[in-house]
């Protein structure tokens, strides 16, 4: 197939090595272009897309647009909500349009640790979780063959937030907060599994590893891994007023029942792989 892979940055790069390995022709796109097929375009800035014109027809994109570093709202809606579409419209096309994204699990509104999967409500209580749900209904809108790929909270080389919390001095801030993990390894794996298979991907699928978690049992188990003495809860933790973000369980059985298998199934795989390369 011949993809474009719109971010090139956490995941998205993993995703472009791995469907390239795969033997796919794959292009990427971020701001500011460079290294080998990769080249430059902004959604905020529209015109710079249109080089995407002059390129051969394609038979996908997988948009991986991430504003997370964005601090103007306005910016960050429209990196979610229009940057896929702006994309789409200035790409050749060998047959149908066909787009896939990543979003979040942070749709969910769920705070009373229950299960959500893919027929749960989405009922965001932040403003974050409202711009995905309102990019999803942007992309089906725009194109007739979507996949939404809804991750839970990523992690991997360079990203290890669990990790450095359960090593602070006063790290138990919620320890009953389930929490619910990727490694970006697995998504990029994943990705690839569903371009290879011959079956056209659900529309909508939860990508999350086997095993929601406690809080506290992945920092007592992190801190014993590393030989510290146990964590404890602290009311007074400087941080706690941003702990509210929900609290539930992601039931990924539906991406499993595809086939396909986790190399990180829980926290103990993923986790465990990373603490050694830590420069604490």
């Amino acid at each position: 197939m011949r993809i474009l892979v719109a971010g090139t940055g956490f995941t998205g790069s993993r995703i472009l090595t791995a469907l390239r390995r795969s033997g796919h022709e794959v292009i990427g796109l971020n701001r500011s272009g460079g290294g080998d097929g990769v080249m430059a375009g902004d959604v905020l800035a529209p015109e710079s897309l249109d080089g995407l014109k002059t390129l051969p027809p394609f038979d996908l994109l997988i948009s991986t647009l991430s504003g997370s570093g964005q601090r103007d709202p306005a910016c960050y809606r429209s990196i979610y909500v229009d940057g896929p579409r702006r994309i789409l419209d200035r790409m050749a096309w060998r047959n149908a349009p066909q787009v896939w994204m990543l979003g979040s699990t942070g749709v969910y509104g769920v705070g009373d640790g229950s299960w959500v999967n893919e027929t749960t409500l989405t009922e965001p209580v932040h403003r974050t979780g409202q711009v995905q749900v309102d990019a999803e209904q942007a992309l089906q809108a725009a194109c007739d063959q979507t996949c939404v790929l809804r991750l839970s909270g990523l992690y991997g080389p360079g990203r290890t937030r669990l990790i450095r919390q359960a090593l602070r001095k006063r790290p138990f801030l919620k320890p009953d907060l389930w929490a619910n993990q990727i490694h970006a390894d697995d998504v990029a794996a994943l990705v690839q599994f569903l371009v290879d298979r011959e079956a056209p991907p659900p529309p909508l699928l939860l990508v999350s590893d086997e095993q929601p978690t406690q809080r506290k049992e992945i920092f007592t188990w992190i801190r014993k891994e590393m030989n510290l003495p146990d964590g404890r809860y602290d009311e007074d933790h400087p941080g706690r007023a941003g702990a509210d973000r929900g609290n539930k369980r992601v039931d990924s059985s539906k991406m499993r029942a595809l086939g396909f298998r986790l190399k990180y199934p829980g926290f103990r795989e993923g986790l465990g792989s990373l603490l050694a390369d830590l420069n604490l």
